[in-house]
């Protein structure tokens, strides 16, 4: 459901971006999300780009009159999922950094008393200030870098002044180093399906791995996220 609701998010982005464009008689307009301003938009579209074979970081690129993109990562209102590079893109950004995480959080669930085959709860590790920034943005080789988050509803909904002519849009765009400052990130490390559990054995490269196979579907691999919301009574570990 959330990988729909992501699709529905940006094909309404790239909708509303289009159709003001074309109702402007294909000549630049400005985007408004929240107090930020996009000028001299003449077209969106979805990126599809990235070294490390991994959804990029970046979602839309948005198109200006001189030519320069601009990329934004689109997220959802409620705790959003900043980013997913996966290992390799994050080691590539701040070297050691995930596998320190990995290493962490599987000393942490050993010590809760977790068993082989048991269902592994998300683990979170907070990101220092040194790093968020860095860690936000991206690279070009993970498909980014971004330069502005978009927040806001999965079902986009837009309004374009003929006059002025500017699309409202109902979320909010932040530049990506504002955001990394104004934020407390953490890493999110989850389960790829439901039926995968706890292998304390598993490893490559002498990092543990944690998951054991999905019976169902093969993986045997977790994945790492960066969110800005952590639940209560989450399992969270240091990796200052």
């Amino acid at each position: 459901m959330a990988g729909k609701d992501k699709e529905r998010q940006e094909r309404g982005f790239l909708k509303y971006v289009k159709d003001a464009v074309k109702k402007n008689k294909n000549s630049p307009i400005t985007i408004l999300a929240g107090r930020t301003k996009l000028t001299n938009v003449i077209d969106a579209k979805k990126y599809s780009s990235s070294t490390y074979d991994k959804e990029p970081y970046t979602d839309v690129e948005v198109r200006t009159k001189n030519k320069k993109g601009i990329n934004l990562s689109l997220k959802g209102d409620s705790a959003p999922s900043l980013a997913g590079g996966g290992l390799k893109g994050l080691e590539a950004i701040v070297p050691g950094i995930a596998n320190k995480f990995m290493k962490a959080a599987h000393k942490k669930l050993i010590k809760i008393g977790l068993q082989a085959g048991d269902k592994v709860p998300d683990v979170y590790g907070k990101i220092s200030n040194t790093h968020k920034e860095k860690i936000v943005i991206g690279t070009s080789a993970m498909g980014g870098p971004i330069d502005y988050m978009y927040i806001g509803p999965m079902d986009v909904k837009g309004n374009f002044d003929d006059k002025t002519k500017t699309l409202t849009l109902n979320g909010t765009l932040t530049d990506s180093k504002t955001y990394a400052k104004t934020h407390d990130l953490y890493f999110r490390l989850r389960a790829r399906r439901e039926d995968q559990t706890f292998d304390p054995d598993s490893e490559k490269g002498g990092v543990p791995k944690i998951y054991g196979k999905s019976p169902s579907r093969g993986d045997s691999a977790g994945r790492i996220v960066i969110t800005d919301s952590v639940p209560k009574n989450a399992v969270i570990v240091d990796i200052t």
